[in-house]
């Protein structure tokens, strides 16, 4: 019987000492067998192996963590160790609910198609990159909660996106600042409208100036190439992100993409991204799309959306793009955007959505093609598309596309594990210390 002492408090009783001890043993031992179940399905031939770079690095910085935590002093680690261990499998949690949608076959094929949409944008750049050892980890898509998609950049604080919406303790909370490779978060509902998956083009766009140092070339050129007046930049200079992005995404996707954003902004109102610090008016941004077309080296494939009479800056958004667009950056071997993620062969797109109206398939052989015609289908005919399920053939010929095998590797072995296990002894560091 456990004795109580003369101010009420419990007193251990002889086997307290090995029930707590082995109590510690499961719980670390559980989170370490569940972190190789991960590494296995991203193994030669599992269902995640898709995913390996990304799974190895996260599950990288939890072991390191876990490791760390073998080193606290005997007393300090029976005590701490269950509560340390349950904010890494919160913090865990926020991959494992990401990868767990994949074994869902339904969001499997949405997400097995966003993620090559991004890699088919994202890997040309990150092949181009002066810079070789910034080669990272590529987007991961996750569907959620949020209404409109968005980039969460590698290295950002993730604490918002956890499934309970904050970490568990404080330091639980400082520690949600190690997001080891991006991620595009999509809302559910997007996962049965095949068009909304052009947003992915966008976000990966904000990776690709985060990832690869963008930021102040494109503050440079704009300055320096725009040809615009002080008062005009200083307007536009706080929106380049977004109109980068969407720059990409147009010149990835085509109209395809101008006909989604239309679609977008006429829903959700003109008032969506007026007067907001990061976004341009949505004039603007159709007008910046516009041009990114004009940007590109064929004709679009459909007749563009009517924007309405011109609007005092409309020759601001043009000036922009060129900037942008017109000649190669250093950063990436000097390369240009177009000649990097560009749509090939836009005028085959009307003979394959023609295809794709008459039941056929697009006979495109690039993602980007693929669901760009599967999107200008649906913008020729809403009851076509659904009369001839051009969305659920469109995301199979995707699949198709996708070749077998793991993605490209990234850093070489040696630097991602001590990347990652910095990261992991950092995480644990912040945990235990609670400042």
């Amino acid at each position: 019987m456990t004795a109580t002492s003369s101010t009420g408090d419990l007193t251990a009783d002889a086997g307290y000492r090995a029930r707590r001890e082995a109590e510690v043993r499961h719980l670390t031992s559980g989170l370490r067998v569940e972190l190789d179940d991960w590494t296995l399905a991203a193994g030669q031939n599992g269902p995640l192996e898709k995913h390996r770079s990304q799974i190895e690095s996260a599950v990288r910085v939890v072991s390191s963590a876990l490791l760390r935590l073998q080193d606290l002093p005997p007393a300090e680690h029976e005590q701490r160790a269950p509560e340390l261990v349950l904010d890494l499998h919160h913090l865990w949690d926020f991959f494992r609910t990401k990868l767990l949608a994949r074994h869902i076959p339904r969001y499997k094929a949405f997400l097995d198609a966003a993620d090559e949409l991004a890699w088919f944008i994202y890997d040309p750049v990150r092949g181009a990159t002066a810079n070789r050892t910034a080669l990272k980890e590529p987007p991961l898509t996750f569907l959620n909660r949020q209404p409109v998609p968005f980039a969460a950049p590698r290295g950002s604080d993730f604490e918002e996106l956890l499934p309970a919406g904050r970490q568990r303790t404080l330091s639980g909370r400082r520690a949600s600042k190690h997001l080891p490779f991006p991620l595009i978060g999509i809302p559910w509902s997007a996962s049965h409208h095949l068009p909304s998956l052009l947003a992915v083009a966008h976000e990966t766009g904000h990776h690709i100036e985060d990832d690869f140092a963008l930021t102040q070339a494109l503050r440079t050129r704009l300055r320096e190439h725009s040809g615009l007046a002080e008062e005009a930049i200083t307007r536009w200079e706080p929106w380049l992100g977004e109109v980068f992005a969407d720059v990409c995404a147009t010149l990835a996707c085509g109209d395809a993409y101008l006909w989604t954003l239309t679609d977008m902004i006429t829903a959700t109102g003109p008032s969506v991204g007026t007067g907001t610090k990061t976004y341009p008016p949505p004039h603007l941004r159709l007008l910046v799309c516009r041009a990114a077309l004009t940007a590109g080296a064929d004709a679009p494939a459909s007749q563009l959306p009517a924007l309405g009479g011109s609007q005092p800056g409309d020759a601001e958004a043009e000036a922009v793009v060129a900037a942008l667009t017109g000649e190669g950056f250093p950063e990436l071997g000097g390369a240009t955007l177009s000649s990097l993620i560009g749509l090939r062969r836009t005028a085959g797109l009307k003979e394959s959505i023609d295809r794709l109206l008459a039941g056929l398939q697009s006979r495109r052989g690039d993602v980007t093609g693929v669901l760009a015609a599967a999107t200008l289908a649906f913008v020729r005919s809403p009851q076509g598309y659904d009369e001839q399920c051009v969305g659920d053939r469109a995301l199979r010929e995707v699949l198709s596309l996708v070749p077998d095998g793991p993605r490209a590797a990234t850093l070489p072995d040696a630097m991602l594990a001590q990347r990652d296990s910095a990261a992991g002894q950092e995480l644990l560091d912040l945990l235990v210390s609670g400042e």
